[in-house]
């Protein structure tokens, strides 16, 4: 069961919870909003920063190309017993 609140927010927790938008760990305000409760401040800051890094790299990787040339990956596609 939901309930529906209002309230105010910190500067700082209105702009982490639009970088977790952003960054696809919520989808929804709301959603950003219960996992801040649920998991805590602390937490959901290492997590946007690993998010950070992950986005930086893909962003290095489309930008620069893969830095792997010539590797072998047959075996990731067969399939696992």
């Amino acid at each position: 069961m939901s309930v529906v609140i209002t309230i105010k927010v910190d500067k700082r927790i209105s702009e982490l919870i639009e970088k977790m938008i952003s960054l696809g760990i919520a989808k929804t305000k709301n959603e950003a909003v219960n996992l801040l409760i649920e998991y805590g401040r602390n937490e959901i800051e290492k997590w946007i920063t690993k998010e950070e890094k992950v986005e930086e790299l893909i962003n290095k990787w489309l930008k620069d190309g893969f830095p792997y040339k010539g590797l072998d990956t047959s075996d990731l596609r067969e399939e696992r017993v």
